[in-house]
């Protein structure tokens, strides 16, 4: 059995990857949400509070699953907070996307890499707002775009340093999604990025890429 943790699954692209990997009974899923309630009740499911901007939540989190070797952890929970047209930095409102995108993902992941089983696999979900490749660039949503860039090097480093620990580390760029941050026009369904998470998680890939619908794509 594979037992992995999704962060963000009370909703939108993290609901939709518990739905999937928890209808087979190999998987064995940890959630986690800010109330720590998720609607989906299956047997091989909890669900845990995790407020990623507090890290006396990350911590009694980590405490809870700290008996478990975990084979894979999909740091999916984010935020954006900014208007689609604000361009101008905000520092109240990029300190707290930052807490959450950022540094609570990291303090979470840092703290649970020796829980992990050989081979495992850490995924960031982070955006081609996150990227120096993005056809379509523009100064707005400045706060989140930043935080997912960083949350990329993060990837990067991560892979390289535990490589000789047979661990893998991925960026993934769900692509516009419908979700309550991507909205009801967007070209992709939750469920289309949730089976791209799985098949990601069936390659035992290279470490250290940026994945987009199957593909390696560019930083």
């Amino acid at each position: 059995m594979k037992t992995g943790i999704i962060t963000g699954c009370s909703r939108g692209i993290g609901y939709a990857l518990t739905e999937l990997l928890t209808d087979n009974q190999n998987f064995k899923i940890i959630g986690t949400s800010t109330s720590g309630k998720c609607t989906i009740s299956k047997s091989n499911f909890v669900c845990y509070p995790l407020n990623l901007s507090n890290s006396n939540s990350i911590v009694t989190f980590v405490n809870k699953v700290k008996k478990l070797k975990i084979d894979f952890l999909i740091n999916n929970a984010g935020i954006l907070i900014e208007k689609g047209n604000d361009s101008v930095i905000n520092l109240e409102q990029l300190r707290q996307t930052f807490n959450v995108n950022l540094f609570g993902t990291i303090e979470l992941t840092e703290k649970l890499i020796p829980s992990f089983e050989k081979n495992g696999h850490i995924i960031n979900i982070t955006s081609d707002w996150g990227s120096f490749s993005e056809n379509n660039f523009d100064e707005f949503q400045p706060h989140y775009k930043m935080s997912k860039t960083a949350l990329n090097m993060y990837t990067k480093l991560l892979a390289k340093r535990l490589e000789e620990q047979n661990l893998i580390v991925s960026s993934l760029d769900p692509g516009w999604t419908q979700t309550d941050m991507g909205g009801n026009d967007a070209s992709r369904k939750p469920t289309e990025v949730a089976a791209d998470i799985r098949d990601l998680l069936r390659k035992n890939p290279e470490s250290g890429n940026f994945w987009h619908q199957g593909k390696v794509r560019e930083w």
